[in-house]
């Protein structure tokens, strides 16, 4: 059960740091901050069993802020009002409807979700490979 709890631990302090980075223009500079002191603290006190799990959370945080933004452009993409010309007169928006919210994904969007995916599965294949190194280990 430590194992477990230092790795959640891990994903916590790698959650942080991500978030801290996707924001780091706006309010992810306390975010970094914090999640760098929890970094310094967490070898010490959990120790670095399970640090794989800082990858996953590293990655894993942005990739899914990423994918809502990609998701809902494409849902944007779909609405007839974003993908058009209003003036056009196959939409004819009447006067005084309500507005339409429409919003799309830059490229660099595709570009750091693939990047924290990467990150992600890092993580994932780390862990797959100290945990077939441990049983390996223990059975010869």
């Amino acid at each position: 059960m430590r194992v477990w709890t230092g790795s959640l631990y891990w994903l916590v302090a790698g959650a942080v740091v991500g978030f801290g980075l996707i924001g780091l223009m706006t309010i992810g500079y306390p975010f970094l901050i914090v999640g760098m002191v929890l970094c310094i603290v967490g070898v010490w006190k959990p120790g670095i069993g399970g640090s794989w799990a800082f990858l996953i959370g590293l990655g894993g945080l942005p990739a899914l802020v990423f994918l809502r933004h990609i998701a809902d452009a494409a849902l944007t993409a779909m609405n007839p009002y974003c993908s058009e010309d209003l003036n056009s007169p196959g939409i004819g928006v009447t006067p005084g409807a309500d507005t339409v919210t429409c919003s799309y994904a830059p490229a660099s969007y595709y570009v750091l979700f693939g990047i924290s995916v990467a990150i992600t599965l890092s993580g994932v294949f780390l862990y797959l490979l100290l945990r077939a190194r441990s049983r390996g280990g223990a059975t010869a």
